[in-house]
């Protein structure tokens, strides 16, 4: 429960497409404005049966499900297009006791609310047989093996024989419920030059449209010159011309059975798992002759099919353009402000800690996806003006304040955000009441998770690059400028200051370099180096920072500052600096020696001046004068 409100979760996919969507449209237009209820619809939009990388990706979002805050489960099978899915995800609402309903498809441990398949597949068959007189048949089945397809089969087999007729294995067509092998099918008909039958029995009316297609597409007049039925009822069917002779399933009745089912696990009233069926009404249509077809309805059905499909298509140009907006720019900052302008209203985009690390440079890379843990809202678009970009939060939360986050129809949708099987966060979004508003999810979602990996492979590459600049630019050991990166940081330091400038220049060289790798080995003269570096970078402090210091090659170090007007008293300060910052590094180091450095500084103006090689050389006369005189005295060491 949330706060003393009961929370019913679904598992299911495709929440755009049927059985899911009218499922959820009416099971959130019985809970509007409920005091009682909420729901949480946990949906991917991939079929799952082809187990491919993105339908790994997509069923992510079945782990974020946090069984602790649901009291009863609904699960969809039959969307989810695989079994084995549907019993682990059975399997895990059991191990946590949360009770489960499974929708048309019995699955172990769980009640089960179906409908009256046979009797409603029947009553057409019988149609057609007895009203029609149909004797010569063709069965256009789904999947041979399949439990929805052999049950059909049987059914027809069954009443042909109360009829006196016989259903022969030629007459059955295997299309595994999907128009393509239903085309072909067709076409090998017509192919074998077998006489047409009085009527096509299709196992539903994805097929049945396909026969009719095929059907036309040979001058063959639906149903003048023969029947066709369908099963099942799809939204699009009332697109067809003719409508299809069918069988429609009450989602209103399944929606509110689930939902009393529901109350009844909750209060402890129903303990067992156990079956209900419901009807499947028979719809007697155009294609079998008994339904009228009207000119202006045709007209209708047409007026509203375009306007649908342009619907669509206008919201694809508009997701595209966000699309393309992003690829422009995919800096996590202009991602952000274009999705506040594309996504949905009251929605929140949280990203994995992995990717969200990675894009805000606190790792080069985002590590493998271990599972949902802390995540972090990269967007949000509540209409209450929270604040809650950035924050961190335990997936187990779902979002920030998840209490206060339901709509008026009391229902989240909660997608997984993926490319392939590389799991990038998760959208929770609320449900709005509205025929197109799934359909452009499905798109927008899509499409977000083609922006979002775009972000992810734009922060790798810059991070990539930033490296490699980095290796380009600085020595290794001492993590200071190389040659080639004092030059380029010089130049950029003389284009910082405006006016006349001035330049100070150090240069330095190691004493006793020798003496330190043959007495104590080079990894003790590589401490050295390092030493010196830290002290030239160090140094700057006193004299206000914006010195360049670089490792020009073996124990030769340089550093510079272009200064605004005279350098003098600067460099002074720097020089001052160095020695005291390397005196504390020496007495500090516990080294069985000291660093010792030849020292020459050299200030000028840079008017007039064509090559800053000149004044480092000055500056290297001067540390040579002064590493000559360091010869003269004894070596020092600790």
């Amino acid at each position: 429960m949330l706060n003393g409100v009961k929370v019913i979760g679904v598992m299911c996919s495709a929440i755009n497409k049927e059985p899911s969507k009218p499922l959820i449209d009416n099971l959130a237009a019985l809970i509007h404005n409920s005091k009682e209820y909420r729901l949480l619809v946990f949906q991917c939009f991939e079929d799952l049966y082809a187990n491919t990388p993105s339908d790994i990706g997509g069923m992510s979002v079945f782990n974020l499900i946090n069984y602790d805050i649901i009291d009863v489960m609904v699960i969809v099978p039959a969307s989810l297009h695989s079994k084995e899915h549907a019993e682990a995800l059975a399997e895990n609402c059991v191990k946590n006791d949360v009770p489960l309903i499974s929708v048309d498809i019995p699955l172990p441990g769980a009640y089960c609310v179906t409908f009256d398949y046979m009797g409603a597949f029947g009553a057409i068959i019988e149609h057609v047989l007895s009203w029609h007189s149909c004797k010569r048949i063709k069965l256009v089945a789904g999947t041979k093996g399949n439990p929805f397809s052999d049950v059909r089969e049987e059914t027809c087999r069954k009443l042909m024989k109360e009829h006196g007729l016989e259903l022969q294995e030629r007459d059955i067509m295997y299309c595994d419920f999907w128009e393509g092998p239903t085309y072909d099918a067709m076409d090998r008909f017509f192919e074998s030059g077998e006489p047409l039958p009085e009527v096509f029995i299709c196992c539903n009316d994805s097929m049945a449209m396909a026969v009719c297609l095929k059907l036309n597409e040979h001058g063959i007049n639906v149903p003048d010159d023969v029947i066709v039925t369908g099963f099942d009822g799809i939204q699009i069917e009332k697109f067809h011309k003719p409508r299809l002779t069918t069988a429609v399933r009450n989602n209103n009745a399944l929606a509110k059975t689930l939902l009393k089912l529901s109350g009844e696990i909750i209060s402890g009233n129903s303990t067992e798992p156990y079956q209900i069926d419901l009807d499947y009404d028979p719809v007697f249509s155009e294609s079998c002759g008994c339904g009228c077809n009207e000119l202006g309805n045709s007209n209708r059905v047409i007026a509203d099919f375009v306007r649908s499909y342009s619907y669509a298509l206008n919201y694809e140009e508009h997701v595209n353009n966000m699309e393309n907006r992003i690829a422009s720019d995919p800096t996590p900052e202009n991602v952000n402000k274009v999705l506040k302008e594309f996504c949905f209203r009251n929605t929140v985009i949280c990203l994995t800690d992995e990717l969200y690390q990675c894009i805000t440079g606190s790792k080069e890379t985002p590590g493998q996806f271990s599972g949902f843990g802390d995540m972090h809202v990269f967007s949000c678009t509540f209409d209450d003006g929270r604040k809650s970009e950035g924050v961190v939060f335990p997936a187990a939360r779902l979002i920030p304040l998840l209490e206060n986050s339901f709509s008026e129809y009391n229902t989240l949708l909660i997608t997984a955000l993926h490319f392939q099987d590389s799991v990038l966060g998760y959208i929770v979004t609320h449900y709005v009441n509205d025929e197109h508003h799934n359909e452009r999810l499905y798109t927008f979602c899509t499409s977000l998770d083609r922006c979002i990996e775009t972000m992810r492979i734009h922060e790798h590459m810059s991070s990539l690059n930033h490296r490699l600049e980095f290796m380009f630019t600085h020595d290794q050991l001492t993590k200071i400028y190389n040659r080639y990166g004092f030059y380029n940081g010089f130049r950029d330091s003389y284009d910082s200051v405006s006016g006349e400038r001035d330049v100070f220049i150090v240069s330095i060289d190691l004493n006793d370099m020798k003496y330190i790798n043959d007495n104590f080995g080079h990894a003790a003269g590589d401490d050295a180096l390092c030493i010196t570096a830290r002290a030239l970078e160090s140094a700057a402090e006193y004299c206000g920072g914006g010195v360049v210091c670089s490792r020009f090659g073996g124990d030769e170090f340089v550093a510079a500052k272009v200064c605004p007007g005279d350098a003098r008293q600067q460099v002074e300060k720097y020089r001052s600096g160095f020695v005291k910052v390397l005196e504390e590094l020496n007495s500090t180091s516990r080294k069985p020696y000291r660093v010792n450095v030849g020292l020459g500084v050299y200030s000028a103006s840079l008017e007039g001046v064509d090559s800053i090689d000149g004044l480092i050389e000055l500056a290297d006369r001067l540390m040579y004068s002064d590493k000559a005189r360091h010869k003269r005295h004894p070596r020092n060491t600790i």
